[in-house]
């Protein structure tokens, strides 16, 4: 253990608690992994190198999309069968997603997750509880695929992929929002513990970064998952989605000024 710390500063330890924090309540608010927030914070405010903030922020998404999991499993909002759907395709999603990692440019990386970050931050905009339109075997099937698309976006980008879970269980299972979230955070642990593993043989995760940020992100989840139960959704959506933007546009700018030096 005293190998993995020998080399961070105590700045650095404070950034990553902070980091894990702020993941931790958006987790659980959201039920999303928390990478849409740590991704950025370790490339622009830790300076850590992009390929390594994705697998980075993978390995701390797990022990917090784990406590925002059992927050809402607690409350009886998982649906283990909808979950059993997805993490048929988020596992194998997340290996390939891995391999990707190590074969895509840099600059893809960055447009990549700042595009991402735009449709997603559109999206919880334009949010709304949509009707159950598939049942059956389409349903499964399409969980199963959705499951697979979300595992690539987190072994590729970091992020658990509940931006596109949630939406997808309210279409394929006609479920609720909260236990939608639930299920998405149940189905991220699955994905991140693949995506994990792959990247630890590859030596692409900061252990030290990870193991901050995951542990002070799991007291931050709860709070989060509290916080999903009493703010007002809406509001908390578009607040949401303006952080979003934010960080896309700062990821954007970054790479203009990096095209510009060369």
């Amino acid at each position: 253990m005293h190998n993995i710390f020998s080399n961070i500063t105590r700045t650095q330890v404070q950034q990553s608690l902070v980091v894990g924090i702020l993941a931790g309540i958006l987790a659980g608010m959201f039920g999303v992994g928390g990478g849409f927030l740590m991704v950025p914070l370790y490339v622009l405010w830790m300076r850590l190198d992009q390929r390594r903030s994705h697998a980075t922020s993978l390995a701390a998404v797990l022990p917090i999309a784990a406590a925002g999991a059992i927050g809402y499993a607690a409350s009886d909002y998982v649906d283990w069968k909808a979950t059993a759907a997805l993490l048929v395709g988020s596992v194998f999603g997340a290996l390939y997603g891995v391999r990707l990692l190590g074969q895509v440019s840099l600059k893809f990386l960055q447009l990549g997750f700042a595009t991402l970050l735009y449709l997603s931050a559109i999206r919880l905009i334009w949010s709304s509880n949509p009707h159950q339109i598939l049942e059956g075997t389409a349903a499964i099937l399409f969980l199963v695929v959705v499951g697979f698309f979300a595992g690539v976006m987190s072994g590729l980008f970091g992020v658990g992929g509940g931006i596109v879970m949630v939406p997808a269980l309210i279409i394929a299972s006609g479920i609720d929002s909260l236990t939608a979230r639930g299920t998405s955070l149940a189905v991220i642990v699955g994905s991140a513990i693949s995506g994990t593993i792959s990247n630890l043989r590859k030596g692409n995760i900061d252990k030290a970064f990870a193991l901050l940020t995951g542990l002070a992100g799991v007291p931050a989840t709860f709070l989060g998952v509290y916080l999903s139960q009493k703010v007002p959704q809406r509001a908390a959506l578009i607040m949401f989605s303006a952080i979003l933007i934010t960080i896309a546009t700062q990821q954007v700018q970054r790479i203009k000024r990096g095209s510009a030096v060369h």
